[in-house]
């Protein structure tokens, strides 16, 4: 009589293999969330950390940059400061130097006006051309002086003009006019003449004229030249 085998462990379907944690049973796909879960934490992690040292990193980055601009601009402003204070320094030295200009303009207007007549009458004797030419009458307005007389001729009155010309004092001499007078039985032929001379600004700061001023005894007026050019010098 035929017996067929039964193979039970051949049958039987396979059981599920089990994961036992804590007291709890879990299967394969419970594993493998917990898996994913874990490896999603730690990913989390790593970002945080990351983006940590980003943040960390910039912030000392802004903050290094804002210290080197406010030392740039705490420098800037003491350069700022000094500029200032040289330009208000340079500003009174301006206004000092036109207070200067100011009195130095109404000193030589000064000594325009202040001619040295003695010295200019006695400069005007010397360029007589000997004992042929006279002066019967001298007037001045400002720096013009008009001189009026007589000669025993013409070349004698020429010569005259010649040697004002040639003077320091004078910068023109023009003969305005010039006529004959006849003679009579008690009086020689003359000529009669008319001059108008224009005398120098004795401002001017001209060495020859100063020279010639002491000469003729001009030794205040010479001494306010001097000090003229010592403030022009300045």
């Amino acid at each position: 009589m035929y017996t067929p085998e039964i193979n039970f462990l051949k049958e039987r379907p396979e059981v599920p293999t089990t994961v036992q944690t804590g007291g709890v049973v879990a299967g394969p796909e419970t594993a493998a969330g917990a898996e994913s879960w874990a490896l999603a934490i730690g990913l989390g992690v790593a970002v945080a950390a990351v983006a940590m040292g980003a943040f960390l990193y910039f912030q000392n980055s802004f903050s290094r940059q804002r210290n080197t601009l406010r030392a740039e601009r705490t420098r800037l402003d003491g350069e700022l400061s000094t500029a200032n204070a040289e330009l208000t320094r340079l500003q009174g030295l301006s206004q000092e130097l036109q207070t200067i200009r100011t009195q130095t303009e109404g000193f030589r207007s000064f000594l325009g006006s202040v001619q040295p007549w003695s010295a200019i009458l006695e400069e005007l004797r010397r360029r007589i051309p000997g004992q042929g030419v006279w002066i019967t009458n001298i007037s001045a307005s400002g720096d013009t002086v008009n001189i009026q007389g007589g000669a025993l001729d013409f070349p004698l009155v020429n010569d005259f003009l010649l040697t004002l010309l040639d003077s320091n004092f004078v910068t023109s001499a023009v003969l305005n006019s010039a006529s004959r007078v006849e003679g009579t039985p008690e009086t020689e032929p003359s000529v009669t003449y008319g001059l108008t001379v224009t005398i120098r600004t004795i401002g001017d700061p001209d060495p020859e004229l100063t020279r010639e001023l002491e000469q003729r005894g001009a030794i205040g007026l010479v001494e306010k030249i001097r000090i003229l050019r010592q403030v022009e010098g300045n």
